[in-house]
């Protein structure tokens, strides 16, 4: 099989796992039980991280305000990646032939939060050019949500950190933290399954 055919069938088969997964009420549950989790949960770890530990400069804005607004937009510019996450881990667990089902699931969890910190690599410098201190959705934000002068004066002595280093420390801290948050969602969807096996 030449390298275009590997190519087309490898598209063929990922694109017929994404309508499998999707195929259920399910699947689409379970993206946004998800998403929701890993972007406001996880999400809230990594804004305490980033912005109460590492001290990032971002809008001044209350705090519960800043983590609703990032998560937010995480939900929104991630979610789209979740969906075809998802569909891949499972993917890629059924051509490993994992037979055990709790090694199954934990293995699904584990690729997923691995996959989405990936993702999430370049977030804090994405988070610094639009919805940074000077930046033009943060500006928005401060006018929306209300000037903060406790956050405007912590900003101001807030250290600058490298972009790289930021998104190194994004995906290393970010993947256990989304594999943690993604057991949790994993348990939730689960619950519901049950419950909705068990009206039937």
């Amino acid at each position: 099989m030449s390298v275009a055919e590997t190519v087309l069938r490898t598209r063929k088969l990922a694109a017929q796992g994404v309508r499998a997964f999707y195929s259920r009420q399910l699947g689409w549950g379970a993206l946004i039980v998800t998403s929701l989790l890993l972007s406001y949960g996880g999400g809230g770890v990594m804004f305490w991280f980033h912005a109460l530990y590492r001290g990032e400069a971002g809008p001044a804005i209350n705090n519960f305000y800043h983590w609703f607004f990032d998560a937010t937009l995480g939900f929104v510019a991630l979610t789209p990646a979740l969906f075809f996450i998802m569909p891949s881990a499972l993917i890629a667990l059924e051509k490993a032939h994992v037979r055990s089902a709790r090694v199954r699931a934990t293995l699904y969890v584990l690729l997923v939060g691995v996959l989405f910190g990936v993702v999430t690599g370049p977030g804090p410098f994405m988070h610094d050019q639009l919805v940074g201190r000077d930046a033009p959705i943060g500006k928005l934000a401060v006018r929306f949500f209300g000037y903060n002068a406790s956050v405007a004066a912590h900003n101001a002595h807030a250290v600058h950190h490298s972009a790289l280093v930021e998104g190194v420390l994004q995906i290393l801290v970010g993947m256990p933290v989304y594999i943690a948050t993604g057991l949790i969602a994993l348990a939730i969807i689960r619950g519901s399954e049950r419950r909705l096996h068990a009206k039937d």
